[in-house]
């Protein structure tokens, strides 16, 4: 993306929303491929459809320094069955799996802001670096795999690209809905470890 010109002055870049790093590995027929190296007419593992074709490939440059309300979301190796830790920002749609969902929506497979996931298996914020973020743009809105069950949405390209995500079959939920479903993940998730615990302390006095 160039920057315009003001007042004789470079016009500061973007605060971006959605996006992928340009590092980040996606599914392709050819094996795993980091997101910069794709262009139009390349073909991606996509979720409901199988391979499809890019349409066109848009890079641009995240700002060097941004709010935090603006920070990316850092999903630590395993906290989706990822290899790597892997950096998202805060409006990328990710594709989350969950029976509570299924109980709340009718649905396992929803969609939800990443933003909305931290708290949950050591997901966090941290501070932006200046990098390049590749925007994916296909014929009709796809998820695609970006590593173990790591799926993520692609809607477009652009800044609005992520918060206009619908696509046919997967429910998309708002900000507010999704955090109250990892709330409930995440309290599940306490629940579960409390009784492991509970369930050690007694296997170990059993055995002394």
């Amino acid at each position: 993306m160039q920057s315009s010109m003001i007042s004789g002055q470079p016009a500061a870049l973007p605060i971006l929303v959605d996006g992928l790093s340009a590092a980040l590995r996606l599914s392709t027929p050819d094996g795993w491929i980091e997101a910069r190296r794709l262009v139009a007419g390349d073909t991606v593992l996509t979720f409901e459809q199988g391979e499809v074709p890019l349409r066109a490939v848009h890079c641009s440059r995240q700002a060097a320094w941004v709010p935090p309300a603006f920070w990316p979301v850092v999903l630590p190796a395993g906290a989706m069955l990822n290899d790597q830790p892997v950096e998202l920002l805060p409006a990328q749609m990710v594709l989350l799996e969950s029976d509570l969902a299924e109980d709340e929506y009718g649905e396992p497979f929803v969609m939800v802001p990443a933003l909305a996931l931290v708290g949950w298996n050591g997901i966090r914020r941290c501070a932006p670096r200046d990098t390049t973020i590749v925007h994916l743009q296909f014929d009709t809105p796809q998820v695609i795999f970006a590593g173990g069950s790591l799926l993520l949405g692609c809607g477009g390209h652009g800044s609005a690209a992520a918060n206009l995500f619908r696509c046919d079959g997967l429910i998309t939920l708002r900000l507010a809905e999704a955090r109250r479903l990892v709330a409930d993940l995440i309290a599940e998730g306490n629940r579960a470890a409390r009784i492991a615990a509970r369930q050690d302390a007694a296997q170990a006095a059993f055995v002394a």
